[in-house]
């Protein structure tokens, strides 16, 4: 079996081999990005990572290239419970992801990306794709053709990796990844994408750092100390450290400014075509412009006297919101005068009787004689209170629980006072009618209980003596 797996590998190397002008052009391409300033942004999600761990950083690599590793979507140590597997595995298919990672980045068309998935059909790797080709970045992307045919995208329209890069590198894995058939065994074991997938991204290192080098900019390797000794292989570490620093503050230096859109030549004209501001303009007395004569529309108020609306509809929409035909007769009344030149608010407000004052304010009322079977008089030395509304009428004519020292009130004694009833007296209701006479003077006078008895109107809401029992659910009266 040991052998078989190696024979394989040796396929995959021959694999590799193949494509060697596929691989030149992908480290061009991004040999340029590097000299240009640029990163290469490396991304790979599952078992995919690996092969971003191996571009950078590691011993025989150099900065220049950006490693995007999300935990959530590559951390398998667990397996199963919190961080397992099986999120991982869903996570990978959630659309929209790609979109936020990216997010965190200032990309510019001339970065390029590094994109690898063996099966190229889960949703995260393709929009990753799908992301770095809006924004103008080239894709290079390293997948297993094989498996990548055989396997049914995640994608709702079918669309696989291969479709969002501009270069595809082939790992040379069999379907299903897995090489060997173990006698005996129904399914097959020793995985080759990964081996495949590490000669390609060696390759284009290799072949990056030599063109570089060509350009009189050799990069700055990770070396081991056992090959330069410990003092040079510090000093390669920390200069290649700042350098990926310095690239990578590039892209967060202009995180989530807008970019400038120029303005639309339809725009610029509404734009010059609009009215400045002057200090003759007409103002209000809070000194807001106010519109210019010939209604509401202000100065789109002038449309009518251009004649761009069909006569037939006398105007439509002429002057803005108002009608064309009637703007001669507006701007022949007078204009209304300011709030300024009006009357004060404050005189204005003084006609208006406040609730509680109107309420007690006394009112002449004529003499009411005791009722009969009454022995004391009325109390009046407090006068009655104006009735504001139908509900309050309504509640006059009964009373809530009071203090028991409490006596019914009546107006001041006054001449009675004859007012010749309405024209709508007929059409008026009992409410209205009621409301009308105690207003003016002429209504009876409230029903008056002694202490021990009943009510005059059934008893609703029980008596009003000291001994009587508390209300439940008794009439609505009025609060004293």
């Amino acid at each position: 079996m040991i052998a078989d797996y190696l024979d394989q590998c040796r396929g995959l190397l021959d694999s590799a081999v193949a494509q060697e002008e596929t691989i030149a052009q992908a480290a061009a391409l991004f040999a340029e990005t590097i000299l240009a300033g640029g990163m290469v942004h490396c991304f790979g999600s599952g078992h995919s990572r690996i092969l971003v761990e191996e571009m950078w950083p590691r011993y025989g690599s150099f900065p220049g290239f950006n490693p995007i590793v999300e935990l959530s979507l590559s951390f398998h140590n667990l397996v199963v419970g919190a961080n397992g597997q099986r999120q991982a595995m869903f996570l990978e298919n959630v659309h929209g992801l790609a979109a936020r990672i990216l997010r965190n980045y200032d990309l510019s068309p001339k970065d390029t990306a590094l994109v690898a998935s063996s099966s190229g059909c889960n949703l995260v790797p393709i929009e990753m794709a799908e992301e770095f080709k809006r924004r103008g970045v080239k894709v290079v992307a390293i997948l297993s053709k094989a498996h990548s045919e055989a396997s049914r995208s995640q994608r709702r329209d079918g669309r696989k990796l291969q479709d969002f890069a501009e270069i595809v590198l082939d790992t040379g894995a069999p379907v299903g990844d897995a090489m060997i058939e173990v006698p005996g065994l129904d399914t097959p074991v020793g995985p080759g994408s990964t081996i495949g997938g590490c000669m390609l991204i060696n390759a284009i290192k290799v072949e990056v750092a030599a063109l570089l080098t060509e350009a009189g900019k050799p990069p700055t390797v990770l070396t081991a100390p056992a090959l330069v000794g410990n003092e040079k292989a510090s000093q390669l570490f920390e200069s290649a450290y700042d350098e990926h620093a310095r690239r990578l503050a590039r892209l967060y230096a202009h995180i989530g400014e807008a970019p400038a859109v120029p303005e639309a030549p339809a725009d610029r004209s509404r734009r010059e075509a609009r009215p400045e501001r002057t200090d003759d303009r007409p103002r209000d007395g809070r000194g807001q412009d106010r519109p210019a004569e010939g209604g509401r529309g202000g100065a789109r108020g002038e449309r009518g006297e251009r004649g761009e609306r069909p006569s037939g509809r006398d105007g439509g929409r002429d002057g803005g919101r108002g009608r064309g035909g009637e703007r001669e007769a507006r701007e022949a009344q007078p204009e209304r005068p300011e709030r300024s030149e009006r009357e004060p608010r404050e005189e204005r407000e003084i006609r208006r009787e406040p609730r509680e004052e109107s309420r007690a304010r006394p009112v002449e009322r004529p003499e009411r004689p005791e009722r009969p079977g009454r022995g004391e008089p009325l109390d009046e030395t407090r006068p009655f209170r104006r009735v504001e509304d139908d509900e309050a009428l309504e509640a006059s004519a009964d009373f809530e629980d009071g203090p028991e020292d409490s006596t019914v009130e009546s107006a001041p004694e006054s001449a009675p006072v004859e007012v010749p009833k309405p024209a709508n007296w007929d059409r008026m209701d009992d409410i209205e009618r009621r409301l009308w006479l105690r207003e003016n003077g002429q209504a009876p006078a409230p029903a008056q209980r002694s202490d021990d008895g009943p009510r005059d109107r059934g008893g609703r809401g029980g008596d009003r003596g000291r001994d009587r029992a508390p209300r439940r659910g008794g009439g609505r009266g009025r609060r004293r």
